[in-house]
């Protein structure tokens, strides 16, 4: 009988093991949830971020969304939308540690079919200053019908195609990954201090079904170090890697590679020269061979090198400009797409100019007639107040007349 109550009670403790286990997992992972799951494009959603049972007294909270199917409408206070992800900062009113922390209020509007990824990961701290450790969390939006038989053989879920190989989202758990990420740039740089020794590295591809590896990330040396993260396609026939140069260093401004000027005397950059933005494109006339680059790094003795911009061919041509940080081993490249015209988009550009020329000039002229009948029509409209005016004047004076005139041939017959 003993015997068996002791086996009970190794049993008992055995489920409260696992039962303290599920609630220490359930504590240190951020809780992501939304009014819907599954929204037509067009559709607004609302996303809430909840702490459970976790006591903190502050928190910076960073929301990602897979851009090319979510817009970013609106956010709570405290909320900070930066194009590409959303910072919000919620602080103990007291500063004591709190739980059952909730923001909610984030709003988002469904653009294109697929299945949509939400992000959330932050920075959290205890009243005594020190770092809670909570892990990130992901969310799955699917717009649209995700769930079509009918798509060609080439085409997955989401209208997104089996051998896409992109990613949806990109992101460091620490501040200062550059550029700004897009699919379609597959390297990035990142300045670390001697303290960080590990990246984690969140990288979701457009299509969920893709696998993703990511090597490097762990066990940073000092110096430059690169971290892959490769992108197998659904179908297993393509292969794209993006890559996170790292430089770890003491001295993060021997390690600054950023340019402070861009530009080019022939044409403007499109976007606008930013240090944060690394490819730009430009388009040039048939008659010029040569472009001129003006290219300022932010640290003086950093060094730049350009290549290609010796002789553009007509068509496009990329130009690298590559800057070296003053440590001699910290690079950065910045690219520009040149497009010189041919001499039949020469001629059909001159016609386009010529066009938009005579659209301005008709629209000008339009506003001049406008213009001109405006004030005909103030003049007239003046003119006829001018002319009732008199009529009136003239009707006075002639009642005042006939007034005195009658009073006289009245004065005159007594």
């Amino acid at each position: 009988m003993k015997k068996i109550k002791k086996i009970y009670i190794l049993i008992l403790l055995f489920f409260m093991f696992i039962l303290n286990m599920n609630i220490s997992f359930a504590q240190n992972t951020i809780m992501l949830s939304s009014d819907k799951t599954k929204v037509e494009a067009g559709e607004e959603i609302n996303v809430s971020i909840e702490l459970k049972d976790v006591r903190v007294a502050s928190l910076t909270l960073e929301i990602y969304w897979d851009t090319t199917r979510l817009e970013y409408i609106s956010g709570p206070q405290n909320s900070n939308n930066l194009s590409n992800r959303v910072l919000y900062s919620w602080v103990s009113d007291n500063g004591e540690n709190k739980d059952n922390i909730l923001a909610d209020g984030f709003k988002f509007k469904a653009i294109q079919d697929g299945t949509a990824n939400i992000v959330v990961t932050g920075e959290f701290y205890n009243s005594n200053g020190e770092i809670v450790d909570i892990n990130d969390n992901n969310l799955e939006i699917e717009i649209g019908n995700t769930n079509e038989q009918t798509m060609p053989l080439n085409e997955t879920q989401g209208n997104v195609s089996s051998d896409n190989t992109n990613l949806s989202i990109l992101r460091l758990n620490h501040e200062g990954i550059s550029p700004y990420f897009d699919k379609n740039i597959k390297e990035y740089y990142f300045i670390a201090n001697t303290s960080i020794d590990n990246l984690e590295v969140t990288a979701i591809p457009e299509n969920s079904k893709s696998t993703v590896t990511v090597i490097g990330n762990n066990n940073l040396k000092l110096g430059e170090n690169t971290i892959d993260i490769k992108v197998e396609s659904e179908d297993k026939t393509k292969t794209s890697f993006y890559k996170i140069y790292v430089t770890r260093t003491d001295n993060i401004d021997l390690a600054n590679a950023n340019l402070e000027t861009l530009a080019i005397r022939e044409g403007t950059l499109t976007p606008e020269f930013s240090n944060n933005i690394t490819e730009y494109q430009v388009e040039i006339p048939n008659s010029i061979e040569n472009i001129n680059i003006l290219a300022i790094p932010q640290i003086e003795n950093a060094t730049v090198k350009i290549l290609g911009n010796d002789k553009i061919n007509v068509g496009d041509n990329k130009i690298q400009v590559i800057v070296t940080a003053e440590n001699g081993t910290t690079i950065k490249k910045y690219y520009i797409n040149v497009h010189r015209r041919s001499e039949e988009e020469e001629t059909e550009h001159h016609i386009e100019e010529e066009l938009q020329a005579k659209k301005l000039s008709s629209i000008m002229q339009e506003d001049n007639i406008e213009e001109k009948i405006e004030n005909n029509n103030q003049v007239d409209e003046t003119s006829n107040t001018n002319s009732i005016l008199i009529i009136i004047g003239l009707a006075v004076i002639i009642a005042i007349v006939s007034y005195v005139v009658y009073k006289y041939k009245v004065k005159n017959k007594k």
